[in-house]
């Protein structure tokens, strides 16, 4: 049996559809399974044992590498497609058995990781009751652990997120951090992507002591393993979120425009730390007003939550 997974393209949308691509390959141990990512996402899969090869869609290849990869996808002969991102690849491929393309499950008010999951037990899929492991392998790990510190609790504070709307405000983060790290005897290490740089130079600046620096200096691989070690997470809402909760990582989530019921933390001992406005969460991709839902969160509120899951974990 051949099975197609064309994934989501963003980093966090596709890890929040990793419990149920978990599920597919358990429901499936000996089936061959192809990937179809996008550039940002392929580091998930290029390490899983289950996966037998990733085709990476680019989408600046143009019209005519695009259909060229799709010819050859056709030409595959999968007898499963499942489809994250409602394409209309599936339909080139009238053999195989395959995910809804017009009827899709309803997102409304739930977790989304609950939606993507719902795609797949749609197809007679049981969901996976065990731990899901992410994928890093032993490199990844002996290079992570060379990072961490002996006898200190790691917390990882990730400051970073795509939408300025969404960030906390750097020198509230470098408190917490510096609380952390003369109060708890913490290990605060700053983690996220490249394009995050600026706002990760921020809390350092604004910070007494010193934290471990890793932004944009980890692979996709060594930020999961990273996360697999931490004590706790401090977070806006950004793929490192969700990387934490698959994870297994305590987190406390700074949450204003949008709505954790679908985009929160699912660790156990993990707290979501928002201000209770009653224009928030709005979802809009701009602020008609103070954009109080995160200004007016205070050091205080999020050191008090990162206290209570340390203490509970």
């Amino acid at each position: 049996m051949k099975i197609l997974v064309i994934t989501l393209s963003n980093l966090g949308d596709t890890l929040l559809s990793y419990p149920a691509l978990t599920a597919l390959w358990t429901a499936y141990p000996q089936a061959e399974i192809h990937v179809l990512a996008s550039p940002r996402n392929k580091e998930l899969f290029i390490v899983n044992p289950r996966v037998k090869r990733v085709w990476v869609w680019d989408k600046q290849a143009g019209p005519w590498k695009q259909g060229l990869m799709t010819l050859d996808l056709v030409l595959e002969g999968f007898s499963l497609v499942v489809d994250f991102r409602n394409t209309l690849i599936p339909l080139l491929m009238p053999w195989a058995r395959r995910t809804p393309v017009f009827s899709r499950p309803q997102a409304g008010d739930r977790h989304r990781a609950d939606t993507h999951l719902e795609l797949v037990t749609g197809l007679g899929i049981r969901p996976y009751e065990g731990r899901i492991r992410l994928p890093f392998d032993q490199r990844e790990e002996r290079k992570v652990e060379g990072w961490l510190e002996s006898g200190r609790a790691l917390v990882v504070m990730v400051p970073g997120a795509r939408s300025h709307l969404k960030r906390w405000g750097a020198e509230k983060f470098a408190e917490v951090a510096d609380r952390l790290i003369e109060k708890n005897n913490a290990q605060v290490l700053l983690a996220g992507e490249e394009a995050e740089r600026p706002i990760a130079d921020q809390v350092a600046a604004a910070m007494r002591h010193k934290a471990t620096d890793r932004v944009g200096k980890t692979t996709v691989r060594q930020l999961a393993d990273l996360m697999s070690h931490a004590k706790l997470v401090i977070t806006n809402d950004n793929a490192c979120l969700h990387m934490a909760s698959l994870a297994g990582a305590p987190t406390v989530a700074i949450f204003g425009p949008t709505d954790e019921r679908k985009y929160g933390p699912r660790a156990p001992g993990s707290i979501v730390v928002r201000r209770g406005l009653i224009c928030a969460p709005c979802e809009l991709a701009l602020c008609p007003y103070t954009h109080g839902c995160m200004n007016w969160i205070t050091a205080d509120e999020v050191y008090a939550a990162a206290v209570k899951v340390l203490n509970n974990g």
